[in-house]
């Protein structure tokens, strides 16, 4: 079993923890150096966690991760302790994340290129908690989510509910997008098939994620 970062042990230590409240949208607005600079901001418990684990912010990299953690967070402050405790425990009995949950979440949150999709991927976070998704769904989503360039998200939604003769009219390059990130498929026609749907992507949408 690999041993947990002291980030990912932070990181665990605040899913468990009771002081994960909702801050609020309206503070994540101000993004990270506003609530350093605000003394208020900087006594709420993850907000003054997150900064401990990236004390150290002099690169642009650790300022971004920072705040992907932040959004993740605050995401996932909508659901119970209990809830969120179960979560980890659930995930550490998986090979990929067991002993290093936190750890995990921070590689994904890294690998995302938008400052959105740290919310959108505490949603998927937030499904496998209440037992909506399996844990296999939740690789699979964060797969896609991670594959799926943010600007085409907001798509989703309309895509799963695509027929053939819509999906025709459709355009290409986002189409493919679908498809490399898992969400899309051809439906093997004889006249060449279409772009359709998978279940994932259906799943995807269920879930809140292209909201």
């Amino acid at each position: 079993m690999e041993k947990e970062s002291k980030q990912g042990f932070e990181v665990v230590k605040v899913l468990r923890s009771k002081s994960l409240v909702n801050t609020g949208k309206e503070y994540l607005e101000l993004g990270l150096d506003g609530m350093l600079e605000s003394d208020a901001l900087k006594n709420i418990p993850f907000v003054s966690t997150v900064v401990g684990i990236f004390s150290m912010i002099g690169s642009v990299r650790d300022h971004m991760l920072a705040n992907k953690l932040l959004r993740f967070f605050s995401q996932l402050s909508e659901i119970s302790q209990e809830e969120r405790i179960n979560m980890v425990e659930k995930l550490n009995e998986d090979d990929k994340f067991s002993g290093r949950v936190g750890a995990t979440i921070i590689e994904i949150l890294d690998r995302m290129e938008s400052q959105k999709k740290p919310e959108l991927a505490a949603k998927c976070f937030a499904a496998f908690a209440r037992n909506e998704i399996s844990y296999e769904e939740l690789r699979r989503i964060l797969f896609a989510l991670e594959r799926v360039p943010s600007f085409d998200i907001e798509k989703l939604g309309g895509f799963s509910e695509v027929t053939i003769k819509e999906s025709l009219k459709m355009d290409e390059s986002l189409l493919l997008s679908f498809v490399n990130a898992g969400l899309g498929k051809n439906n093997g026609g004889y006249d060449g098939g279409a772009i359709v749907p998978t279940n994932l992507c259906r799943i995807f949408v269920k879930i809140g994620i292209s909201s």
